[in-house]
């Protein structure tokens, strides 16, 4: 069995979509600018000082954004793999690039080479990039935005977490509905998993009758399960499970988990693990209907208090009772 190496990495790409890869003294591979996390460092941080040590970019927290973890077997160590945090660096303008056209070298790295990650040469490139990471850049094509309007603020979007199926309390449904329809009064985009049936439907419904944007994301192997929602804006076909939570995660500004199962509960432990390594700093919040977390909140008490639980873990968490209350926290 393979051991793990963790670290964070962060894909830089240029006006062609070219990904920018360095080549370590001593070593004849490629990889992503990044490395190793240095004691009760979080992964974005690590990403952050890395890329500083590395090629004397100086960048913050909001100029990259979280891609996915992916596991991979290791370019320079055999018998080992990497598990990497991955973040994609976000040009503000076209302006932006210029920084990119005289990278400086430093620390290890003796050599940066840009590759195309589709009609590239992917010769002695790492298996992480060839593998995982370039095989998602195919699915995302660069996009740079012009510069906004004066005065004008960009769409925010919540990313919610609930059932496919009704439950056996009609006031899940209600709420369910209520949130899609405060969503779109309040300009708030939805993200969800693309079904049409139980609370997901009744959600999306509620957001698309009221004219707002929805973002549904499903996996093809759930298309049928869930049967899909083709009345919504903009759905999505992705290839699995992890595909659909990092696309989902890329889209949001917020997270929240309204009733729901074993998924649902999936999905919100780990958007707040995320949130606690410092993978992303987006709320994480629970809409407790009619007392449906309060189990679960307990639960979390009492780990706590066993201390397996940080109280900085959470704190990072909020919970609320409505859907005014949810619209009142994500206004701050």
């Amino acid at each position: 069995m393979a051991s793990f190496i963790c670290v964070s990495a962060v894909v830089f790409r240029n006006e062609s979509g070219e990904v920018l890869t360095v080549r370590k003294r001593g070593t004849t591979g490629f990889m992503l600018p990044g490395g190793k996390p240095e004691e009760g460092e979080g992964a974005a941080a690590t990403a952050l000082r890395e890329v500083y040590e590395e090629l004397n970019l100086k960048l913050t927290k909001d100029d990259i954004e979280y891609m996915g973890t992916y596991v991979a077997p290791a370019l320079n160590e055999a018998g080992f793999e990497v598990r990497a945090h991955v973040f994609e660096w976000q040009p503000a303008d076209m302006g932006s690039f210029e920084m990119l056209r005289d990278l400086s070298p430093a620390a290890e790295i003796e050599e940066v080479l840009w590759v195309h990650p589709e009609t590239g040469d992917h010769h002695n490139q790492a298996p992480l990039n060839t593998e995982c990471v370039f095989r998602k850049l195919e699915k995302m094509p660069l996009q740079i935005e012009e510069p906004a309007a004066k005065n004008s603020q960009p769409q925010k979007s919540l990313a919610v977490f609930l059932g496919s199926s009704q439950g056996n309390d009609p006031r899940f449904s209600q709420v369910a509905r209520e949130l899609g329809g405060a969503l779109a009064e309040n300009n708030i985009a939805l993200v969800y998993g693309g079904g049409r049936t139980g609370l997901m439907g009744e959600l999306a419904n509620g957001a698309h009758e009221g004219g707002g944007t929805v973002y549904g994301i499903i996996p093809r192997f759930m298309v049928e399960k869930e049967k899909a929602h083709t009345g919504i804006s903009n759905l999505e076909i992705v290839s699995d499970m992890h595909e659909r939570k990092a696309r989902m995660a890329s889209l949001a500004d917020a997270f929240v988990a309204l009733p729901g199962g074993p998924g649902t509960l999936e999905e919100f432990f780990e958007v707040w693990t995320w949130n606690y390594l410092q993978i992303h700093r987006k709320p994480v919040i629970l809409l407790n209907v009619d007392g449906f977390w309060d189990p679960l909140l307990a639960m979390i008490s009492s780990m706590q208090d066993a201390g397996f639980v940080n109280p900085v873990y959470m704190e990072k968490l909020k919970v609320v009772d409505s859907v005014e209350g949810l619209m009142n926290l994500l206004s701050k």
